[in-house]
């Protein structure tokens, strides 16, 4: 079945080892580490952590993925794009020391389509030397950010998969559900996580207060044979005014993810009882 984690991108003010003991003890079944700066947030682990610490946190996980996001990353400036490629690196080598298979990036602030595609292009054959999984996920705005553009990706560059998350999709006009459809075959990783508004007028928010029918998405992907990690990336705290503590959001959100599980077995269980009659 689906596995259930939660982003540390959430938890800032926390040191690592704390985070992802509180996400741990929250009963989540893995954690997504954060590996990217935000005006918000900044990462819980980089290429300088300490493998003391590393070594800690390798027996504290199981881990989703790690959010290896960079700015730079596809760069039209070539000394940006190759530090953002060379510290993608990096942090796929990190994600080996704690057993994590997958590492996903976004496009650039600056990226041009065909620097993004040689990018990627160079930083798959880096990552399946080390049997990782590089994903890309679609941001509002850039220059790949909906599913259409992110399938043509897909096609260019052999082995690319895709972390998906709808919210920047459904900001950008995407119907989910279509979406889901489109790249549930390249899925490696999920974001749960809703948005509501258009590209000039937009938040991300609670779960089950935006716009997206995150049931009916999950329940694609498990139709398509998606078997993999459902991370939830709180940020309505960020773009609504959500001014609760991590002590509710935690469990708020995993009893949120239950009762789509429940009402989705429910509905599979009613489906074969009334085939049965």
């Amino acid at each position: 079945m689906i596995r259930l984690a939660f982003h540390t991108g959430f938890l800032p003010g926390y040191p690592v080892r704390d985070a992802v003991r509180m996400i741990r003890d929250a009963g989540y079944d893995e954690v997504e580490l954060n590996a990217e700066t935000h005006p918000w947030t900044n990462p819980h682990i980089d290429a300088y952590t300490p493998h003391s610490v590393i070594a800690d946190l390798a027996n504290l996980g199981p881990y989703s993925s790690i959010c290896v996001h960079h700015d730079d990353f596809g760069s039209r400036d070539p000394e940006r794009r190759l530090y953002a490629q060379e510290w993608t690196e990096k942090m796929m080598d990190r994600a080996g020391d704690l057993g994590v298979s997958i590492v996903h990036v976004i496009p650039g602030v600056d990226a041009e389509y065909d620097t993004l595609i040689d990018a990627l292009a160079t930083s798959v054959e880096a990552a399946e030397r080390r049997g990782i999984t590089l994903a890309l996920e679609p941001i509002v705005k850039r220059v790949i950010s909906t599913a259409e553009r992110a399938k043509a990706a897909i096609d260019a560059v052999p082995g690319l998969h895709i972390n998906f998350d709808p919210s920047h999709m459904h900001v950008m006009g995407d119907d989910i559900g279509n979406a889901t459809g489109m790249l549930a075959p390249y899925v490696c990783h999920v974001h749960l996580k809703d948005a509501r508004g258009t590209p000039d007028d937009w938040a991300f928010v609670a779960l089950g207060e935006g716009e997206i029918n995150l049931r009916g998405m999950i329940q694609t992907l498990i139709s398509s044979g998606y078997r993999g990690s459902v991370s939830i990336e709180h940020e309505s705290h960020i773009f609504a005014g959500d001014k609760r503590p991590p002590a509710e959001v935690l469990p708020q959100c995993r009893r949120y993810f239950d009762e789509i599980v429940r009402t989705l077995s429910a509905g599979v269980n009613q489906a074969v009882g009334s085939g049965d009659r």
